[in-house]
C-alpha cells in the first residue's frame, strides 16, 4: 500500500486512500515530489514582512497532484509534522516528525466505502445501527462511542452533533493511530 488509490476500502486505525497508518514517507513515491511545498513558518514570516507569501487554500484549489506543508511550531506535539494534500482535500495524509503517517482523511472526492456500506454523503445517523457515536467539538469529528470495539476512525460532519442536527451527511472520514503522533 503506497499507492493512491481513490477506492480503497475505509478500515479503521489502518488504512484508506491507498495508504496505511505506521508506513513511513520514503515508502510512498508518489509523496517523494510534491508540486508545491509550503514551510507554514518561513509562509508567516513573509506575511509580517509585507512580503508575498503562498495562499495555501488557494494553491489547494488549483491543485491537481500533491501539496507538501511543512508545520514548524513550538509544540512537540506538531513540530516537523507534514501533511500531505492531493487536489484540493480530496485526500489528506498527517505524518509526525519522524516521517510515519498516523492520520488520513478522506473528504468529497474520495469513492472507498467503510464497512462496504457508508460513504461520503451517507447519512451519520445511519452508522448507529453499528454503534453510538459522540462528537467532539474540539476536533469537529464524531467518534465510536468508548463502549464501541471500533477504535481508529472519526466521522466528519456537520461540525456538529447529532442531536443537534440528525439529518447531517458524513462529509469525511478520519483514520488515524493518536499514538503515532508524536
Amino acid at each position: 500500500m503506497n499507492m493512491l488509490n481513490l477506492w480503497a476500502e475505509i478500515i479503521p486505525e489502518s488504512s484508506a486512500g491507498g495508504f496505511r497508518i505506521g508506513q513511513h514517507l520514503s515508502s510512498i513515491p508518489d509523496l517523494r515530489e510534491p508540486i508545491l511545498v509550503v514551510n507554514l513558518q518561513e509562509e508567516r514570516e513573509k506575511r509580517e514582512k509585507g512580503l508575498k507569501s503562498i495562499n495555501i487554500n488557494e494553491a489547494l484549489s488549483n491543485s491537481d497532484g500533491w501539496i507538501c506543508q511543512k508545520i514548524s511550531s513550538d509544540s512537540q506535539k506538531l513540530d516537523g509534522h507534514k501533511v500531505f494534500y492531493y487536489k484540493d482535500r480530496i485526500v489528506l495524509l498527517e505524518f509526525n516528525s519522524d516521517d510515519i503517517l498516523f492520520e488520513i482523511f478522506v473528504f468529497e472526492g474520495y469513492k472507498g466505502k467503510f464497512l462496504d456500506k457508508f460513504e461520503i454523503g451517507t447519512r451519520l445517523s445511519d452508522l448507529r445501527e453499528h454503534f453510538e457515536l459522540d462528537y467532539d467539538n474540539g476536533d469537529e469529528l464524531n467518534y465510536p462511542s468508548e463502549s464501541s470495539s471500533v477504535k481508529g476512525i472519526g466521522f466528519y460532519g456537520a461540525e456538529e452533533s447529532l442531536e443537534d442536527n440528525l439529518e447531517q451527511k458524513i462529509m469525511g472520514f478520519c483514520v488515524h493511530n493518536w499514538s503515532l503522533q508524536v
